[in-house]
């Protein structure tokens, strides 16, 4: 079994939802608690189509005549349909001035045509070339396309168009970085379930138990709570890896116990983590996680439409730094989050943009002391002219488990 680290979590992450755009997290792999939350309603067409309003209006102010967009998280957000991408070509002709026109293969149509938000559906047969289909409608025209479409999907386009390609990444980014009430209630409601899963593992933790055993825990509980989760678990040592994961190492009593997970509802995906003691802590695991705390608070204090991503970590950093722990706070406080769990805007030095009410970001600073342990703290912020939005619930204090 691959060791999972929270960079192959990550990774893998996004590349599920540059395949099919929006991971299937929400389907229970055990049955799911009686007393478990029903999913908040799916996002109505109207939706899409206010969207490809907007990505119309984007790509009209930049000059392009049409977006092309093939299966990926953009896909999902542009049209509702989520789906893994193949070597038979599908794709979004999105036209700045006409319709949204979906190209696919003919014995897709019936399924493409269930939960795509489109104006028209083009099909091929498996003996027809879809390049050749989809360049004439894109012939001689500036086209914009999504940052992860496949370079040998966008050359052969560009050729059989004989078209202008851009890059529309920025496009999709900007737009998609700030999230609409719905959307926000849904990355609410996937940090609710996953701040319960957390501690409904906590409560099954037992000293002896390898990080991997609290691993299959944790993804039980995202599932006896109607959805997919799952994350990184370290004990102890482990712990001060910010990309570590589960591995062999046992639990022990004064064991710093670090859950970094989450879970999708509807679509849109949580981040939290949490660091309780097994036992009693010590007195420098107190120290530390008492920092950790503050940091993040000023980092909250700090969040606000107008203020850059540099601020903001600037404002955590500092408490860390003063008080000498600086040189182990080793990443940015923290990542956009929506349909991807990393997403613009970041939290990061030499990040000068100003941050806008809408965008959604987490506040995850951490002290991470090699051969002992780490402490990261991380929830999720709707940003707003002043006070955030807390769309998880922040933990007061360290937790101190029975060991």
């Amino acid at each position: 079994m691959e060791k999972l680290t929270r960079r192959r979590w990550i990774a893998a992450a996004g590349a599920a939802a540059a395949a099919s755009g929006i991971p299937s997290r929400e389907s229970a792999a055990v049955p799911a608690r009686k007393d478990a939350p029903p999913l908040p309603p799916p996002l109505k067409a109207d939706v899409y189509r206010e969207r490809q309003a907007k990505l119309r209006a984007a790509a009209k102010a930049r000059g392009w005549d049409v977006l092309v967009v093939t299966p990926s998280t953009n896909l999902a957000y542009a049209s509702g349909l989520s789906m893994g991408r193949s070597e038979r070509l599908t794709a979004l002709l999105l036209f700045a001035d006409g319709p949204a026109v979906l190209v696919t293969p003919s014995f897709e149509e019936s399924n493409v045509t269930r939960d795509a938000t489109v104006d028209d559906v083009k099909t091929w047969k498996e003996d027809e070339d879809p390049i050749a289909l989809a360049g004439r409608l894109l012939a001689k025209k500036a086209v914009g396309f999504e940052g992860s479409t496949a370079f040998s999907t966008a050359s052969l386009l560009t050729a059989a168009a004989d078209a202008r390609p851009q890059d529309a990444t920025s496009l999709f980014d900007t737009l998609r970085s700030v999230k609409s009430e719905e959307e926000l209630a849904f990355i609410r409601e996937a940090a609710r379930r996953t701040v319960a899963a957390i501690s409904a593992t906590h409560e099954r933790l037992a000293a002896g138990m390898s990080e991997r055993d609290v691993s299959t825990i944790l993804s039980e509980e995202f599932s006896r709570l109607g959805v997919r989760g799952d994350g990184l678990v370290q004990f102890g040592s482990s712990a001060a890896l910010p990309h570590g994961g589960p591995g062999d190492r046992a639990l022990a009593k004064g064991d710093a116990v670090l859950i970094d997970c989450g879970c999708r509802v509807r679509g849109y995906t949580s981040d939290v983590t949490r660091t309780v003691a097994f036992g009693d802590p010590s007195d420098e695991l107190r120290k530390v996680y008492g920092v950790v705390d503050r940091a993040q608070t000023a980092g909250i204090e700090a969040l606000a439409a107008g203020k850059t991503g540099e601020e903001v970590d600037r404002a955590a950093r500092k408490v860390i730094e003063d008080v000498g722990y600086g040189a182990y706070f080793t990443h940015r406080l923290g990542h956009g989050l929506g349909m991807d769990g990393h997403e613009h805007p970041y939290l990061v030095k030499g990040n000068r943009k100003p941050l806008v009410a809408g965008n959604v970001v987490t506040v995850e600073p951490g002290i991470y002391l090699p051969g002992k342990f780490g402490v990261r703290i991380e929830d999720d912020y709707g940003v707003r002219e002043k006070e955030p939005a807390n769309l998880s619930v922040r933990p007061r204090e360290l937790v101190v488990l029975k060991g």
